[in-house]
């Protein structure tokens, strides 16, 4: 009995896994990632189900479960197939910030349609020469009258392209601001304000569109300001908070993916005349995955649950899963090829992909060296 999850958690999983497994099919995924093509359907159906409200707040429409339902939903997501879940759990995981910060009106008219699975969020912060070095953006926002001007470029964009709408950190003045903008505020620019360029295939996540936005002269409403002006890179911080959680909780499910294929594999190839989950050998290298498995999940619960219950603790242990969870399952999916050998190796068997899908997230929302500059601060 797991002392974090109760019984409602309990019947989201179950039925989160029984949706997956009606849903989720190995050569679809293979169809989507050929074709560089969103699992827009998917991620509709997920919304009317409401698995991506599970962890939303209900006055905007979801089932107040917090980070701890995220951290369900996810990591159930992605046990049944890592590439599929973590490309559906990225459609909303960059909305987080306008969740948080977001006025009434901002959070009806983008969180509650994303909710639903009608509107597919993006973030962009990254630029080509300020990755981990988010205070020196040149992106920038001029004060216009009633709007702002925006000149400058991001990259690495997920869901670049097809997102409903955008969520843009820029400098402001000696400040940083975040705003928000949508297909009626590209619209409403003149042609060639506003530019995006998909960067193409990626080591994994292919289903997934990873884009440079390129701003010339474009202009955002001020009405499309998120939170108090200023204070934008708190704001995203404060957003990755809760999107580093979730995002171990990817890392978690690809864990238990890898793991349960590997054992089912290993109880019915038979080498030498017998299984070979009697060589110890193979059986030392499955009780280590078994307690990493472990390890893994007592953390992620516990940042999830401090995070709920805003704790102080909670920005620690939302580095520290961030750290260790991606680290653990990067190197148990690795693990689990080097036991299926040679079928480890081809792509029909999904280890190989999973194992191309889940290294991305010992990167994206701050890497794992970022982690521990950032631990080292609260523990020293």
């Amino acid at each position: 009995m797991d002392p974090y999850v109760n019984d409602d958690l309990r019947d989201i999983q179950k039925a989160v896994s029984e949706f997956c497994e009606h849903e989720f099919d190995q050569e679809g995924l293979h169809k989507l990632e050929d074709e560089h093509r969103y699992p827009r359907e998917l991620y509709g159906k997920i919304g009317e189900l409401g698995i991506i409200g599970v962890g939303f707040s209900e006055d905007i429409g979801g089932s107040g479960f917090g980070a701890l339902g995220h951290v369900i939903a996810v990591t159930e997501l992605c046990r049944s197939l890592p590439g599929m879940g973590m490309a559906l759990s990225l459609g909303y995981i960059p909305g987080f910030v306008v969740d948080i910060y977001g006025s009434a009106e901002q959070r009806e008219k983008y969180v509650r349609p994303m909710i639903e699975g009608r509107y597919i969020s993006a973030i962009s912060v990254t630029e080509p020469d300020s990755g981990s070095d988010l205070s020196s953006l040149k992106t920038r926002m001029e004060d216009r009258a009633d709007h702002f001007v925006v000149n400058g470029s991001k990259v690495f964009t997920t869901n670049a392209g097809y997102a409903d709408f955008y969520t843009l950190l820029a400098r402001d003045q000696d400040r940083q601001t975040v705003t928000i903008f949508d297909k009626e505020s590209i619209d409403g620019n003149l042609p060639g304000c506003f530019e995006i360029n998909d960067l193409g295939r990626k080591m994994g996540i292919n289903t997934t569109t990873s884009g440079e936005l390129v701003f010339s002269d474009f202009r955002i409403p001020k009405d499309n300001v998120l939170g108090q002006r200023g204070k934008g890179l708190r704001m995203v911080l404060d957003g990755f908070e809760l999107g580093r959680i979730v995002i171990a909780a990817q890392a978690f499910g690809s864990m238990l993916y890898g793991y349960e294929k590997v054992v089912a594999y290993a109880k019915k190839r038979t080498q030498f005349g017998r299984p070979i989950i009697q060589f110890q050998s193979v059986e030392h290298d499955l009780v280590d995955m078994y307690v990493e498995i472990e390890k893994c999940r007592n953390i992620l619960y516990k940042a999830a649950w401090l995070y709920d219950r805003k704790d102080p603790e909670s920005k620690k242990y939302s580095s520290m899963v961030k750290l260790a969870v991606p680290e653990s399952a990067i190197k148990l999916l690795n693990k689990t090829i080097d036991i299926l050998g040679g079928y480890g190796y081809m792509r029909d068997q999904g280890l190989e992909g999973a194992l191309r899908d889940v290294r991305i997230t010992s990167i994206y929302e701050g890497t794992g060296n970022i982690q521990k500059n950032s631990i080292a601060k609260m523990i020293f």
